[in-house]
């Protein structure tokens, strides 16, 4: 009993501490001088049309302007390989579960939803 005593008067005094600690930071705070830093960033999307793009109906796997004879592998949000085929210009029936899915083809990867 005298353990569990000591641990929680250990534990009180940790946290009374640790919130003095904090409150003493954050009064220090509006006595320090910001300075305004502007960036200007260099980084652009452009949305490609030439670009592959899969669409998605039903379980159906549509792809505009990709190669015949592309690879192309779908994965799960964790990584893992569950589906992969030749793109031959038909659209590809998927069964799969709903899901969040990852569509890889050479460069190109696009999120699906199922």
């Amino acid at each position: 009993m005298p353990m569990k005593k000591f641990t929680l008067i250990l534990a009180l005094i940790l946290c009374a501490f640790t919130g003095v600690h904090a409150l003493k930071v954050v009064n220090a705070a509006p006595s320090m001088k910001t300075e305004s830093v502007y960036l200007q960033s260099s980084t652009s999307v452009v949305d490609n049309d030439d670009a592959p793009k899969f669409t998605l109906t039903g379980k159906v796997l549509s792809a505009r302007n990709l190669e015949n004879g592309a690879q192309v592998d779908i994965y799960s949000v964790l990584g893992a390989r569950v589906h992969s085929y030749v793109y031959k210009g038909n659209p590809e029936t998927l069964n799969l579960s709903k899901g969040i899915y990852i569509v890889r083809s050479g460069k190109f990867t696009q999120k699906i939803i199922l």
